[in-house]
């Protein structure tokens, strides 16, 4: 497999400089699985620490003690406020609960919330909470496949506004659609052609490149992608076809691989995260493992710069602060010192 770095030179009178000549090398780089493409400015570094700031511990638990009242997932709230399904009964695991989502996107959308505590920090996550939530979310996917023949679902998760969260209570989506998302429809085609013209899984070849592998977790093999799809991104696979193949052990590893990742963002000054857990069709008949994508989003503070603008949202290119080998090398040695 060949992966190609594109740079370009920018050169400039820098202010911050005493107007000396600067120079500044951008990298350009296309992920071969996503077919998504990604800058990468190391200077960029610099602007994140200025514009964007660290994380507001102290205002981040004061905005979850001020939402707590009103939040509709909380126990006291949650039996009389959530939706409910026509033909059967809301799931539950633990303390995860799975219903309706209110303002459904797909052709189908449910939530989960993953526990009765109304905040947790990065480092308070368990992999139990996860693995329940994981859990419920695979069972409703199954039953839509076989009660609606839903052909694609993903599982999907934003936490604190900074990520798109509207409520602080930790939770997550399920969405099923009979067409395929535009992410993983491009995954699935790239696998295909791949396969056809190498006889062997794309993954399995993305996989070889040892600067950017992490390690295995269970049956997960871990990796930065060549080209992230947001900052601190950390990628993982399990050589099924389907999530609906995905055992009791799998989750476990899945809900293993949040914990450690979060923790890793917490000890990086993060905050909010971004999550998908996915697969080809829910059939198995595509040639795309199931993954799992992690990327951290802009860090809580009372009055923050959001992180997605025209670039990444209408132009559709990704920038990240740190290059993807640098990521890959911080994470492994992040749960190597556990």
């Amino acid at each position: 497999m060949k992966l190609k770095v594109v740079k370009e030179k920018f050169e400039f009178l820098n202010p911050m400089k005493n107007m000396e000549k600067d120079t500044q090398i951008i990298e350009y780089r296309k992920d071969p699985l996503t077919g998504t493409t990604c800058i990468y400015n190391p200077v960029t570094a610099e602007k994140a620490r200025i514009f964007f700031g660290s994380t507001d511990r102290k205002a981040l638990k004061e905005f979850a003690d001020q939402t707590r009242e009103s939040c509709f997932f909380c126990p006291e709230k949650l039996e009389t406020s959530a939706a409910r399904f026509v033909e059967f009964e809301n799931l539950k695991k633990g303390e995860a609960v799975l219903f309706p989502n209110l303002y459904a996107v797909y052709h189908d959308s449910a939530v989960i919330v993953l526990t009765k505590k109304h905040f947790l920090d990065l480092n308070e996550y368990t992999p139990e909470i996860f693995e329940n939530a994981i859990s419920l979310g695979i069972t409703y996917l199954r039953r839509r496949y076989e009660q609606r023949k839903i052909t694609y679902g993903v599982l999907g998760g934003n936490y604190l506004p900074p990520a798109g969260a509207s409520i602080v209570h930790p939770h997550m989506h399920v969405l099923s659609s009979k067409t395929p998302f535009r992410i993983i429809e491009a995954m699935i085609k790239t696998s295909e052609k791949y396969y056809r013209n190498n006889g062997v899984n794309i993954v399995d070849d993305i996989l070889k490149a040892k600067e950017r592998y992490i390690g295995k977790f269970g049956s997960i093999e871990t990796y930065v992608p060549f080209a992230p799809l947001g900052n601190n991104e950390i990628d993982g696979v399990i050589r099924n076809y389907s999530l609906l193949e995905l055992n009791e052990e799998d989750i476990k590893d899945i809900s293993s691989l949040l914990v450690e990742v979060l923790k890793f963002y917490y000890k990086e000054g993060l905050s909010s995260y971004n999550f998908m857990i996915y697969s080809g069709a829910l059939d198995g008949k595509d040639r795309l493992y199931c993954g799992i994508k992690i990327i951290s989003r802009q860090n809580f503070k009372p009055f923050y710069t959001n992180d997605i603008w025209y670039l990444l949202k209408i132009l559709q290119e990704s920038l990240i602060f740190e290059s993807p080998e640098q990521t890959a090398e911080k994470f492994r040695k992040a749960i190597k010192l556990r």
